[in-house]
């Protein structure tokens, strides 16, 4: 691999050869010798180029071997045959076995029957493979990482190789990647353990030493509890426990995960936007739904909508993309006349909440809620969406969270899930999302379930939220 193998390099944008760091030829040691092996690293150690070469020399060299890559969805675990690919393509002719079918999740090779697959990690990924080499990437955000395990297992038993490897959840201590760390630390396990700490590394930016890195790039950028997580120095910065904890209930949001379920396929009279709306259930005649909408510029965000029944508080249909403000409010508009002309709002800050505001005013849409100073009222031209900040932005996270935590609301996607997961509320600060996360989700919901208490029944009558504020 030193000799042959190229990489690219995101950072700048190149293709580079491969030039290890020692701590990178370590590694390859204890690929070559350990059976089973936890790999809890920081970030940006070229750990993943490293694991797809040994992955590519073990089905190029080796005779039916097979090549398993397990990552917490689907284009993750592409990404890791996009790299065993690319090393591939750049080896010299000789070294290049002919590939015999190619697509994103799998390669196989025409003359030694070997194979490289990827899989989304699902409760039965994996189960009945006779895999050589098992590789789970990013093994904290695997969703069912105890239940890979176990299908994966027996192949480990028979004499294949598993590698678990990734940064950890410090807010999340019964995660399966922190059981697999602890057990291989304290001699629980076959696994042997492997920390690789931020400053292995010897290079970060050429021309700064790692303290003038870290200070001007790090520090200013990631809060302390960040750092911690994504680029600890030692083992016990990765592990020490956290002042910060997670806002939802992750208890909660676990026993929601049982509700998650598959958009319906082709629905009539509603044009998915290539699979942007996902429906889950039709509108019942008679029925009353609530909508609410963040929209989005389509460029750094995705927007999302959540459509619910106000009674029961399930899920029936939402939409997420990153898609212009003006065709998230057709979108919002679309699924309101659907839904029996729903009761809805939107947020309204920022550019995209005006451009949004003014095209659901253009297209004159049905049953929108009213809101001024903290109260609703008669809904009015012009007068109509929700701004959040301040108090407004807390009612809205509160109300979720309670929501959540009774189990008073049901979603049916696993994307809205994931995000509570990761909102977080560090030790005197304001609830935020963990480093690199969005909260369109939440602030559709929050949004939503605050509205809800204010729609009119046809006796009049308001449906108030179990959430009150307290002064």
């Amino acid at each position: 691999m030193m000799r042959y193998a190229w990489i690219q390099n995101r950072n700048t944008g190149q293709i580079v050869k491969w030039e290890p760091w020692q701590y990178q030829l370590d590694l390859l040691d204890l690929f070559l010798t350990c059976n089973e092996l936890v790999i809890l690293k920081a970030r940006q150690l070229g750990v993943s180029w490293l694991g797809a070469g040994y992955c590519l020399w073990a089905v190029l060299f080796q005779e039916s071997a097979k090549v398993l890559f397990l990552s917490q969805g689907e284009k993750e675990a592409w990404d890791m045959v996009s790299k065993a690919r690319f090393i591939w393509s750049h080896l010299p002719k000789f070294l290049r076995i002919d590939i015999n079918h190619d697509t994103k999740s799998f390669i196989d090779f025409r003359a030694n029957d070997c194979e490289i697959s990827a899989l989304p990690s699902t409760d039965k990924a994996g189960r009945s493979t006779d895999a050589t080499i098992v590789w789970r990437d990013e093994a904290a955000n695997h969703p069912y990482g105890e239940e890979n395990f176990a299908s994966i297992g027996p192949t480990i038993d028979a004499g294949g190789q598993l590698i678990d490897c990734g940064t950890i959840l410090k807010l999340d201590a019964n995660n399966h990647f922190t059981q697999r760390i602890v057990a291989a630390r304290s001699g629980d396990s076959n696994a042997h353990f492997k920390f690789l700490g931020w400053r292995l590394r010897p290079v970060r930016q050429e021309g700064m030493t790692l303290d003038e890195w870290f200070d001007l790039r790090i520090k200013p950028k990631y809060t302390a509890f960040q750092i911690e997580q994504e680029y600890p120095e030692t083992v016990d910065d990765a592990l020490r426990p956290t002042k910060v904890r997670a806002f939802y209930d992750i208890d909660a949001l676990e026993q929601m995960l049982m509700y998650v379920q598959q958009p319906l396929q082709g629905v009539a009279d509603i044009n998915s936007r290539n699979g942007i709306i996902s429906i889950f259930k039709l509108p019942m005649v008679g029925e009353k739904y609530c909508i609410f909408t963040d929209p989005s510029d389509g460029k750094d965000d995705p927007h999302a909508t959540i459509v619910f029944h106000p009674r029961t508080g399930e899920e029936v249909a939402n939409s997420h993309g990153k898609v212009p403000a003006d065709e998230c409010a057709k979108i919002h508009d679309e699924l309101v006349r659907f839904y029996n002309n729903a009761y809805n709002s939107y947020e309204v800050n920022a550019t995209a909440g005006g451009k949004f505001a003014q095209t659901i005013e253009l297209l004159d849409t049905p049953n929108r809620y009213a809101f001024r100073k903290g109260l609703p009222v008669e809904s009015k031209p012009g007068q109509h969406g929700w701004w959040t900040s301040g108090q407004t932005k807390k009612d809205m996270r509160d109300g979720l969270e309670e929501a959540t935590r009774r189990h008073l609301i049901i979603m049916h996607d696993r994307r809205a899930i994931e995000e509570l997961r990761e909102i977080i509320r560090p030790e005197g600060d304001e609830p935020q999302a963990r480093f690199g996360g969005h909260d369109d989700f939440e602030t559709a919901w929050g949004g939503g379930w605050q509205i809800k208490r204010y729609m009119p029944l046809s006796t009049g009558i308001r449906i108030k939220s179990s959430f009150y504020r307290t002064n």
